[in-house]
């Protein structure tokens, strides 16, 4: 059995598309939430998501923006993503709104002979804090996942991709498909195949995502900072 996993999609068609195109269909899609903010094209996205997901979470971004909830954030990107709600809020059709709002906050799902746990940010507090696999302590991991009975534990909201083993347990954040943090353009997903994991990167063209951004009025220092995420992944 064949599992793509991806996350933080943020609106970006382009970075969607290029998965579509150097992937097979698998036997299941997992999706780790934010599936809007940040980019120009949130109702396609939504409705590709919609079609195609088989087992999806909610990410802090569908929260906020599907429940008028405030951002969970570090100061400049709860700036990134109040400045691109509006045009969000403009293109979804009330009904996405709903089923993003509708998404569960974790989930538990038996394929293949594992067992996942799926959640955005945290175990603990799904939508509100971030934990970084990669240079989480030992013990702060054993905490958080305390009672999680899972094979594999997936998580997003960090935008870097990471793999690591804690107890039993393999701990995946695939990174960032639409907004790569990891200090390189490349759009990045996770793939589980019969036990084995491994992290994927895709070099993809986003200038036309970055043209489209500057169609969407903002102000030119948003745009520069969205442009340039996209750019360099930092």
């Amino acid at each position: 059995m064949r599992i793509l996993i991806f996350s933080d999609l943020h609106s970006n068609l382009e970075a969607l598309s290029a998965l579509n195109m150097c992937e097979t269909p698998p036997d299941a899609l997992f999706f780790l939430g934010d599936a809007i903010g940040y980019g120009p094209d949130p109702a396609a996205c939504v409705a590709w998501l919609r079609a195609y997901v088989q087992h999806a979470v909610r990410g802090d971004h569908d929260h906020a923006t599907a429940t008028g909830a405030e951002f969970a954030a570090s100061a400049e990107d709860d700036a990134l993503a109040r400045a691109t709600c509006e045009h969000t809020l403009r293109q979804l059709r009330s009904d996405d709104l709903r089923w993003l709002a509708a998404l569960p906050t974790t989930a538990r799902i038996e394929l293949g002979g594992a067992r996942f746990f799926l959640a955005h940010a945290s175990p603990r507090a799904p939508l509100t804090r971030a934990l970084d696999i990669a240079t989480a302590s030992e013990n702060s991991l054993r905490a958080e996942f305390e009672g999680i009975d899972a094979d594999v534990i997936l998580l997003g909201h960090t935008h870097v991709p990471a793999i690591r083993r804690a107890g039993s347990a393999h701990l995946v954040n695939p990174g960032s498909l639409g907004q790569p943090r990891h200090g390189s353009p490349s759009a990045t997903y996770a793939v589980w195949e019969d036990g084995h994991l491994q992290i994927k990167h895709i070099d993809y063209d986003s200038h036309p995502t970055q043209n489209k951004l500057r169609l969407m009025m903002l102000d030119p220092e948003i745009t520069e900072r969205l442009e340039e995420i996209l750019a360099h992944g930092i």
